[in-house]
């Protein structure tokens, strides 16, 4: 599919120091929020931006003394952020009630960073190293495990091994929520820790384990998490894990939905942690062209609209609304009044049972190859009509395509491409989308390509 527009934390190898003396040009912080020395790294620019979920959204910026020296004064809001050098590489810092101070040595490598008065900082940042150092490490062991003989010593060994590492980030994790249960940067913590997997289980037992549990010290009432980008990437990796292989459309999309429910069951607990969730799950279904699965999100499930604020109401309409004109069972928006040879057009003009709409590009290689197989089921269903929205300018190059396919559809455009109306009436993310209309021209289905709709047809006759 050609789209518009994208739905990985990186860790960082710190040796972490604790003396204060070893750097005597740290100042005491008095207003700043973060204060800073990168050796080094003297008169260049430094960036700050704010997470809110997987957006980036810039702060500030400010260069750096002689002595690589550097402050933002700016009160800060709490949450999860990301300095980045102009050099390349970037560190992300909680911010709470109190300041953040550090030295960063070695910037090139990202080591030797040393948090002063700061431990959730020194916390957030040695369990980022520690977790993606165990992961690594589960991930070598992973094909012994699954592949070698059960009854040796050796794959015995490489089960105990992947079992410890998980322990001791497990009992590491225990320790700093133990000792600062409040801090924001445990609250990130707990909230990025996935549930340990038991491997005496099959792997269907582990699967269904994870997705029991996967959300067991995730609290969705603490909205602090939306300013951060540790609950939508585990979303995203929850939601893997109903991915469903050599499987239907449908059936594709029936699995997301059943992991989509359990999620938004959870978020509903509160108002503004279920519109973040709405917000960033809708539009990132669309663009991957689950229509069934944006429907679904589409009908606020486990939210309870009837005690909803004015505020949260609108919202949640301007999130869903473009997505509600497309939703099934509705009658289709209407297109133009007039096809690319300057007939009238218009839904009285469609004389047969089904309506075929497919948007597409001239421009789009998946588009071209969808052009003949989409000649070939209309040649074979001669009950459907099919409608063509070009996206790309009304040329030459596009009339010889479509005399070329011999392409005898009704073909519509305005020449505005992406900016037209029509790409918004229909909620287009990418090309080709297809819709299929009954024939009160209400939308019957929108399926992903050639194959689903064949078997919707098919279903359709059985």
């Amino acid at each position: 599919m050609c789209v518009m527009r994208h739905w990985c934390v990186s860790g960082f190898s710190f040796l972490f120091l604790t003396t204060l003396l070893v750097f005597p040009q740290i100042q005491l912080l008095g207003q700043h929020q973060i204060t800073g020395t990168i050796t080094d790294y003297a008169n260049r620019d430094i960036f700050l931006e704010a997470y809110k979920g997987e957006l980036l959204i810039p702060v500030d910026t400010v260069k750096t003394n002689e002595q690589g020296t550097f402050s933002f004064d700016a009160p800060l809001e709490s949450g999860l952020y990301r300095l980045s050098l102009s050099a390349g590489p970037s560190l992300q810092l909680v911010v709470e009630k109190s300041a953040v101070q550090f030295v960063w040595n070695n910037y090139q490598q990202n080591r030797q960073i040393q948090f002063i008065n700061s431990p959730g900082n020194q916390i957030w940042n040695d369990y980022l190293l520690l977790r993606d150092e165990t992961f690594f490490l589960q991930d070598l062991l992973k094909p012994v495990i699954r592949d070698y003989k059960k009854e040796t010593p050796f794959y015995r060994l490489a089960v105990k091994e992947f079992d410890s590492l998980q322990q001791q980030l497990e009992n590491k994790v225990g320790k700093w929520i133990h000792q600062y249960p409040e801090n924001l940067a445990t609250r990130f913590v707990r909230t990025d820790m996935r549930p340990a997997i038991d491997l005496s289980g099959s792997f269907k037992s582990q699967r269904e384990n994870l997705k029991q549990h996967f959300f067991d010290h995730t609290d969705f009432s603490d909205t602090l998490l939306i300013r951060s980008n540790i609950l939508t990437r585990k979303m995203i990796d929850f939601l893997s894990l109903f991915q469903a292989e050599e499987e239907s459309m449908q059936a594709i999309q029936f699995e997301f939905i059943k992991g989509l429910d359990m999620l938004f069951e959870k978020a509903a607990v509160e108002p503004k942690m279920y519109v973040f969730v709405l917000d960033y799950l809708i539009e990132g279904f669309a663009q991957l062209g689950l229509p069934a699965v944006t429907d679904y999100i589409s009908s606020l499930p486990h939210f309870d609209q009837v005690c909803m604020e004015t505020e949260t109401y609108m919202e949640i309409e301007q999130i869903v609304g473009p997505y509600r004109s497309t939703l099934l069972g509705e009658p289709a928006p209407d297109l133009l009044p007039q096809d690319i040879d300057g007939n009238p057009f218009g839904w009285e003009r469609i004389s047969k049972p089904n309506t075929l709409i497919v948007f597409w590009s001239i421009n789009c290689p998946h588009c071209i190859e969808l052009m003949p197989e989409l000649k070939a089921f209309a040649d074979q269903h001669p009950e459907f009509e099919v409608i063509s929205v070009v996206l790309s300018p009304d040329n030459n190059v596009l009339r010889d395509f479509l005399e070329q396919e011999n392409l005898n559809w009704i073909h519509l455009s305005d020449g505005l491409g992406w900016e037209s109306p029509m790409v918004k009436e229909y909620n287009i993310f990418g090309t080709p989308s297809i819709f299929v209309l009954d024939e009160e021209k209400k939308i019957a289905s929108k399926p992903s390509g050639i194959a689903e709709l064949i078997e919707i047809v098919s279903m359709k006759k059985n």
